[in-house]
């Protein structure tokens, strides 16, 4: 074999080696899956959209586009109805559009024009300043790590998770830091400070197989954060946050839900951010959990049923009444419109104390997870003494 042949062979081992190595390095999946120029960071590419509804090429909703064949050669406008969300990459970020979000891009000069709706982004590939447009080109959007972004009538509100974030609005420069909400319909807007995400969250990923009654009695829970007083806690159908099933406010550091109801979907998905109530304002969301449902209690017939109430006994001594009894343990028990505890087998013990004499009506409410209530009432008779 001759030298030159030799010499030939060797470097094309060397090359097929590099090219492996360049494979294996960090960030070439996403690279691959984001498509693009073949780098995978730049360039733009829908990759996914939710199973409700369309996303339309057109505003009169006559052209649905299909991602698998969709090719950006000219400047195409696309948006969502209001069942849909749907994601896309652009410049190494990663995008999620929530329902009824409108866009352009234009490939000629790689413009992203964002005119209507609600993002989030998160970096995913490169490290270089990425820019995008708002509303209409001039409104210049220069993205941080990670955020979120909602656009209405020439207004907008940011929420920076991650990084610098500075845009310029109608000829004005704003910079929101790390951990800060900005409101532009405000005579002076200024950043303010956001929570930082519940940094554990239970269940994180799991599989719910419903084959008794008591499975489909799920406890959502989440590490406090310092200095929060509540959390919002949000349910969807997909990670595309499509769709809310369920958005609720609360004081405590867990959430226990009945999924009977929402049993017809696959998988559920959820989130929890701390929430200032006095302003309305979430702050950055946790990892977003996600439940697996393996099978269905509704494919037998079985639906939701009231919570149970039991009395066990009434004792009246002078004005006051000591009452014994139990409920369904992951219910919430109120008697006569106030809170009473129970303990883990449902258990629980109350006293009443009347001003007057003569027939009291006792009544007693317990709320279902599911949201269904059941109402006993019971009547004491306090003598004078």
């Amino acid at each position: 074999m001759s030298k030159s042949r030799v010499f030939f062979l060797a470097a094309a081992l060397l090359a097929v080696a590099a090219g492996f190595l360049l494979l294996l390095r960090p960030g070439a999946m996403t690279a691959a899956r984001a498509g693009g120029t073949g780098t995978g960071v730049t360039g733009f590419q829908v990759i996914g959209v939710s199973e409700k509804g369309n996303l339309w090429l057109d505003s009169e909703e006559t052209r649905p586009a299909d991602i698998r064949t969709l090719n950006f050669v000219s400047e195409t406008r696309l948006h969502s109805d209001a069942q849909t969300a749907w994601e896309f990459f652009f410049e190494g970020y990663l995008f999620t559009a929530l329902p009824g979000s409108v866009l352009v891009y234009t490939p000629q000069t790689r413009e992203l024009l964002l005119e209507k709706g609600e993002y989030y982004w998160e970096r995913q590939a490169g490290s270089r300043a990425v820019e995008i447009s708002l509303f209409q080109g001039g409104n210049i959007f220069r993205l941080s790590g990670a955020g979120r972004l909602r656009l209405d009538s020439g207004a907008l509100e940011a929420w920076n998770y991650a990084g610098a974030l500075e845009f310029d609005l109608n000829g004005t420069l704003f910079r929101v830091g790390p951990l800060q909400y900005l409101d532009t319909r405000g005579s002076r807007p200024a950043p303010l400070p956001l929570f930082p995400p519940p940094p554990t969250i239970s269940p994180e990923a799991e599989t719910l197989a419903l084959t008794e009654p008591s499975d489909t009695i799920v406890q959502f829970k989440w590490k406090n954060v310092q200095g929060a007083r509540q959390y919002i806690f949000k349910l969807y159908p997909s990670a595309l946050r499509d769709n809310l099933l369920l958005s609720k406010v609360v004081g405590e550091n867990a959430v226990t839900l009945d999924i009977l109801p929402f049993s017809e979907y696959s998988a559920l998905h959820w989130e929890v951010a701390a929430y200032d109530a006095a302003r309305r304002v979430e702050s950055a969301p946790a990892r977003m959990g996600v439940i697996a449902i393996s099978s269905s209690l509704l494919k037998k017939g079985l639906l939701p049923q009231p919570p149970r109430i039991e009395v066990d006994s009434l004792s009246v001594s002078g004005e006051m009444v000591l009452i014994k009894g139990s409920a369904d343990p992951h219910a919430q028990l109120f008697i006569d419109g106030v809170r009473v505890e129970l303990d883990g087998e449902g258990r629980f013990i109350h006293t009443i104390s009347y001003k007057s004499i003569g027939v009291k009506e006792i009544v007693f409410r317990a709320l279902a997870p599911s949201g269904l209530e059941a109402i006993l009432k019971r009547q004491v008779t306090i003598f004078e003494e």
